[in-house]
């Protein structure tokens, strides 16, 4: 009897779009760090007070070591995280991640209430880059991982929709920190901006969890290879990943690209306030506009995810990333002319295409290397964001002062690497497992 009652009421499946709003949620908080921008010139306040203590080579680069820190440690920490959530499921690690997210925050805001006479650098790099960024990494893999399970037949539309939110968070933290820093105190900023965002995400994190053992969406089968084609070779362990040459590919790719994108997220109130060739009395107009167009940019941010993840699931994954390295390598080279409209204009359209990678590159991973150990894989995949960050932070200052204080150059040299990862897209290709 309990055995025909089991078969007449099947256990019920929740909502999966429910999993889709949690994974938005999560990642709109910790799409904070995209805000940096508006944070960049209190940090190089805090960290050099006197503004003697470093030279403007340095001091730039002073001032961007927080926000570097906080995506190299990001990147390793969704290594263990991968892991971790492989293992025990997306809820606990994103719980864990959006407390340890929401401590470093805290701690800097507690450290920006102490400013030393000669700066300190190293307390903003601890709190706010290793462990703020180290809470990003540990919570940023999990709605990513648990979102596309449930929508094997939506791969490239979810991962876009899911970190659409990551996007998104920085035009919400653009205003706070805009508005709180400038007219109260960094220390301020950083406590209302952490309790909010650790708010936001432990809210979307107790809602995450992988859908039940075997799910499939009603009426859904997985597609059959195309003919010509090799089968896709579903869950390769992360050691067999990175004996393959195709990692390495995306690994290259994904440097190259990034860089481009987080080096204009890093700079672009700066460069807009203080590198074009405008007269003066422009200046504060810019200033005051830049909050105004970065909301803008956020937006460009989320939708671009989307948009590239969508037109991956109709043309391939590869294909759509060579697409989108030649229209930011072009994007990049306009934004490096120095006028307001080209400013505005092609620095949304490098934030609307530096959003793709964080859909692109996640959707490939799974794609090649399997969902099974996902998270794992794309935590390693996912170490280049680091790399990028790291070097985009060493090279800001000292290029920036090799080329005058002159921007032009310099994005033109990481426009040039977006076409580097353009150039490798033509040769990746789907991963053949050998045979033994």
């Amino acid at each position: 009897m309990s055995e025909q009652k089991q078969t007449e009421q099947p256990a019920k499946v929740m909502n999966r779009w429910i999993i889709v709003v949690a994974a938005m949620l999560v990642q709109f908080a910790l799409g904070a760090i995209y805000s940096y921008g508006f944070l960049l010139t209190p940090m190089q306040n805090f960290i050099d007070p006197t503004k003697t203590i470093y030279d403007s080579s340095t001091r730039k680069t002073m001032g961007l070591l927080p926000f570097a820190f906080g995506l190299l440690f990001f990147a390793i920490l969704m290594v263990p995280a991968g892991r971790w959530q492989d293992k025990k499921g997306p809820k606990i690690v994103a719980i864990t991640g959006s407390i340890v997210l929401l401590a470093g925050i805290l701690l800097a805001g507690v450290v920006a209430m102490f400013p030393p006479a000669d700066g300190n650098v190293f307390g903003m790099v601890a709190t706010f880059g290793m462990i703020g960024g180290g809470g990003i990494g540990l919570a940023y893999v999990c709605p990513i991982a648990c979102a596309t399970k449930w929508f094997p037949d939506k791969i490239g539309l979810i991962n876009g929709l899911a970190v659409a939110g990551f996007g998104a968070g920085s035009i919400l933290f653009n205003f706070l920190y805009y508005y709180i820093i400038a007219g109260i105190n960094l220390s301020t900023g950083l406590i209302v901006s952490g309790i909010i965002m650790g708010g936001m995400a432990l809210t979307g994190a107790f809602i995450l969890r992988n859908p039940p053992a075997g799910f499939k969406p009603a009426g859904w089968e997985p597609p059959a290879p195309k003919a010509g084609t090799a089968p896709v070779i579903e869950n390769w362990t992360t050691q067999e990943m990175v004996k393959t040459k195709t990692f390495y590919f995306l690994w290259f790719m994904y440097i190259m690209s990034a860089i481009c994108g987080l080096m204009v997220i890093g700079n672009f109130k700066d460069y807009g306030v203080y590198g074009l060739d405008v007269s003066p009395t422009l200046g504060p107009l810019i200033s005051s506009i830049a909050i105004y167009i970065l909301a803008i940019a956020g937006a460009c941010n989320a939708i671009g995810r989307i948009f590239w993840g969508k037109l991956s699931d109709k043309i391939g994954r590869v294909k759509t990333m060579g697409i989108m390295f030649t229209v930011q390598a072009a994007a990049m080279m306009f934004f490096a002319i120095p006028t307001i409209i080209t400013w505005a204009i092609f620095g949304n359209l490098v934030y609307f295409c530096f959003g793709g990678n964080l859909s692109l590159f996640p959707a490939t991973t799974r794609q090649y290397y399997g969902p099974k150990n996902m998270g794992l894989n794309y935590g390693v995949v996912f170490s280049a964001y680091g790399v990028a960050g790291i070097l985009g932070a060493l090279l800001a200052g000292p290029l920036i002062s090799l080329m005058n204080n002159q921007y032009t150059g310099y994005f033109i040299i990481f426009g040039c690497m977006s076409l580097g990862s353009m150039a490798i897209s033509l040769i990746t290709k789907a991963p053949v497992r050998k045979q033994a």
